[in-house]
Parts: structure tokens; sequence; C-alpha cells
């Protein structure tokens, strides 16, 4: 059976002052995510955190469709999943370059915590 939630929103917005994502249905009803505690259960990175914390911001309804479904971990693995593999490879390349170990995996380390 489908679910309709998803159909039937006619707004959704992250209010960072208080820390929910506040979704409008066509009936009137409101739904509030307390963001924080959507989180809390969830097993996550500070990349998968950071994913999700734009996700929040750029399309807040993404978010709560995740949250809803309960796919938000399944997500956040996938996420977790790639970064690894990129920080393998990204680690490669600096010892490729002559850098040793431990400062390739320092450059890789700061390569993920600016990254956007």
């Amino acid at each position: 059976m489908k679910d309709n939630r998803m159909d039937n929103i006619v707004e959704c917005v992250y209010n960072m002052d208080n820390g929910y994502a506040e979704v409008w249905f066509t009936d009137g009803n409101m739904l509030r995510i307390k963001c924080e505690e959507v989180e809390t259960v969830l097993r996550i990175t500070e990349q998968s955190l950071a994913k999700l914390h734009r996700l929040l911001d750029n399309k807040p309804i993404e978010y709560v469709a995740m949250a809803l479904s309960g796919e938000m971990q399944a997500y956040c693995d996938i996420e977790d999943d790639m970064v690894k593999g990129m920080f393998g490879t990204i680690v490669q390349g600096y010892l490729k370059k002559g850098y040793n170990r431990a400062t390739a995996e320092m450059m890789a380390r700061e390569f993920f915590r600016y990254e956007r």
C-alpha cells in the first residue's frame, strides 16, 4: 500500500531556531520533526551527519521523507561507505606521491574535514 503522506505536503522547511523540520499538509495538519532526536538513534560519522545537515538545509522534504520512511540509516551507511572508499583512494594517491602513511592519512582527513 502506497504511503500518501508525502503527496499531500504543501510546504516543508527547516526551522534552525528550534531544530525542527516543519511540514504542512493539504488537510491543514502540521508535523514537526525534532531533527536532533531523529539523528541520535543513528550510527553516523561526522561526514554523514554533515551530509544530513546539508540535505536538511537545502532539501528538507527529502530529509523528512527519509525520517518518515525509516530509510535515514541506510542513507548514512551508504554515505559513510563512499567516504571510506574515497578515503582509501586519497591515501593511496598521497602514498604514490611519496608521503609517508601518517602524513597521507592526515591529509586525507583534512580533505574530508573541509569538503562541502
